[in-house]
């Protein structure tokens, strides 16, 4: 495998990890704590976020950067765990089955 492609394979898994981390981060800004399934989602969230750091330190070590679309990502991750969250408890377990 090429340096190339193993760069792009360490940016597009950090950019799932870094999407499923915003998303998470979403649903727990609107759920809090104490919300039905807040505790699941809060234990994916960190397990996802040991994720998105192992691949942050494989890119930096690699001198790769993240994809130009990270602050999309971001954005666009955070609103879609928000909206989910604010459909009901389902539809934001529904949407963690999705990123799991």
């Amino acid at each position: 495998m090429s340096e190339e492609e193993t760069a792009r394979m360490l940016r597009v898994n950090q950019a799932g990890e870094y999407g499923a981390s915003r998303i998470y981060a979403g649903q727990i800004a609107v759920m809090g704590d104490r919300a039905l399934h807040a505790a699941k989602i809060a234990a994916m969230a960190a397990q996802e976020e040991g994720h998105r750091e192992k691949f942050d330190a494989l890119m930096a070590t690699r001198g790769v950067r993240p994809t130009l679309l990270q602050p999309v990502w971001s954005v666009a991750g955070h609103a879609l765990g928000a909206a989910t969250a604010l459909m009901g408890p389902e539809a934001a377990m529904a949407c963690t089955a999705a990123i799991e």
